[in-house]
């Protein structure tokens, strides 16, 4: 008998794959073709882990709370490249108004002063 494995360990693995699918298949839908890199998109999933990329998630696109210190320190640490990188599949995905966009890239922007900013 195989020892159990917790589902949850490939969680981000799954959810990039899932959004890679979904922004595949917009695309043929919208007929708006988007060239995103599923490996890069899966690393900067995985460093950013569920926790902080729910919590980014909440503070750039539902106005949720400050994000911690230890997510700012995540978020750094993956780079500001990844993190512009998964708004843009969230922003390609949702297919937000040019106003909608314009403030979440404003919001993007402000998490990732703000946790430069802890940071140092």
């Amino acid at each position: 008998m195989e020892p159990k494995t917790s589902s949850f360990r490939n969680l981000p693995v799954t959810i990039v794959l899932l959004i890679a699918t979904l922004l595949y298949m917009a695309s043929l839908s919208f007929g708006t073709p988007e060239v995103v890199n599923s490996d890069e998109l899966q690393k900067c999933a995985v460093g950013l882990g569920g926790h902080c990329g729910d919590s980014l998630y909440k503070y750039v696109f539902e106005n949720g709370v400050q994000v911690s210190e230890k997510c700012c320190s995540r978020l750094l640490t993956v780079g500001k490249d990844c993190h512009n990188l998964l708004a843009k599949v969230i922003i390609i995905y949702n297919r937000f108004s040019d106003k909608e966009v314009k403030k979440i890239h404003r919001k993007r922007d402000q998490v990732w002063e703000n946790c430069k900013a802890v940071a140092y």
